[in-house]
């Protein structure tokens, strides 16, 4: 795409959030060039939607952690030795 107005990269950087999809998923289903994407993504920081965030009750946690997944953006979980199986498949589900 050449020279798309500063209206169109809103719309752009919107859709990607919208999307669901990886920056070198969205970039290639739409044809555009990963570069482009990420330099309007770097122009556009708030045109993505808030992170929503859901309360998961936790049983009281007295051990040590027996698992930790670090996601890309940073987001971190950890869960406990002794969490039931149910609450792990809600925190996967949330992530």
């Amino acid at each position: 795409m050449k020279h798309s107005s500063p209206a169109e990269r809103t719309q752009w950087t919107h859709r990607f959030y919208q999307s669901g999809l990886s920056r070198p998923e969205f970039a290639a289903q739409h044809r555009l060039q990963l570069s482009t994407l990420q330099r309007w993504l770097r122009q556009n920081p708030v045109a993505g939607t808030a992170p929503s965030f859901a309360e998961i009750k936790l049983p009281k946690v007295t051990s040590r952690w027996a698992m930790e997944v670090i996601r890309s953006d940073g987001t971190v979980v950890r869960v406990s030795h002794d969490a039931p199986p149910a609450l792990l498949q809600n925190l996967l589900a949330a992530c």
